[in-house]
């Protein structure tokens, strides 16, 4: 499948959340901005996360929630090249375990979960999203797709979405560069900025041979 053509990235997600069953009626729309910037963000996958962090990303709504609510969605507004909405809903249909919590997001006094869909066994993400609290029932603000993207928290209120470039003699492991954009919350909403890609060096460092 198209999507897990980055498998086995070295920033890999180091955990995945125990999901339960959740439902939602009908199919909701995904409300997508224009896109982004860049200051460079500190990989969360790299950090292991202890349970009571793990518990306080997930609230109020579950990564079970998210998942009923990402099949319930029409995902067509998804940004980004690499991610087809509907190998989104086939993956999701049949993975129970595969919407990850990242760490929430904090603009103009609103509190913002970020979940990730990624792949079972190697947790390589393709599709990322924001999802506010809209009187108890979750809204998707903004989705983002790509290979192994993530979205973290930068400066000032922005979010910073990252992604792998790859080329298509790159193995697997090493990725050319990094695609990195900057969105910023202005008016209610997720504006996307400049776009930014830094490549990546793997010479080895002076003294080593």
């Amino acid at each position: 499948m198209a999507l897990r053509r980055g498998l086995g990235i070295v920033l890999a997600m180091a955990f995945c959340v125990m999901l339960g069953a959740c439902s939602t009626g009908k199919a909701l729309r995904v409300e997508v901005p224009s896109v982004g910037s860049s200051p460079s963000a500190t990989a969360t996958k790299q950090r292991t996360i202890s349970p009571e962090e793990a518990e306080a990303w997930e609230k109020p709504f579950t990564p079970a929630q998210i998942r009923s609510l990402l099949l319930n969605t029409d995902l067509s507004g998804l940004r980004a090249d690499g991610a087809d909405p509907a190998e989104i809903h086939e993956y999701l249909s049949t993975c129970a375990r595969c919407v990850i919590a990242l760490p929430s997001h904090e603009a103009a006094g609103e509190r913002f979960q970020v979940f990730s869909v990624s792949t079972a066994g190697d947790s390589y993400s393709f599709a990322s999203f924001v999802v506010r609290n809209d009187a108890g029932t979750p809204r998707i603000v903004l989705a983002v797709g790509g290979s192994d993207i993530y979205l973290t928290s930068g400066s000032d209120g922005s979010l910073v979405a990252q992604e792998a470039i790859y080329e298509p003699q790159d193995p697997m492991c090493c990725p050319s560069g990094w695609s990195v954009r900057l969105f910023r919350y202005q008016d209610g909403r997720f504006i996307e900025g400049d776009t930014f890609e830094s490549p990546v060096d793997y010479a080895e460092p002076e003294g080593e041979k």
